[in-house]
């Protein structure tokens, strides 16, 4: 699947009223800091410099927008209900 198909989505770790809204491949470089965060579907932690996905969720109102950061596309596909 294209990371675009999982747009409009509403995993199910996620509050009511929030979708995703885009999926991206992501790393962060910042050479004066380690950043780290957990993956969303599988708990493994995730080097922010090494790639990776991200997935931003916002809700339909723009009101409220969150971050999620996973593994690969297998782990969006399970965080999103396994398709």
């Amino acid at each position: 699947m294209a990371l675009t198909d999982y747009v409009g989505e509403t995993p199910p770790d996620t509050d009511a009223g929030l979708v995703v809204e885009r999926v991206t491949t992501h790393h962060r470089w910042d050479p004066n800091a380690d950043a780290s965060e957990r993956c969303s579907n599988c708990g493994r932690e995730l080097d922010l410099a090494e790639r990776h996905l991200l997935a931003t969720l916002a809700s339909r109102s723009y009101s409220r927008e969150e971050r999620r950061y996973l593994c690969d596309e297998r782990c969006v596909r399970e965080w999103v209900g396994g398709r």
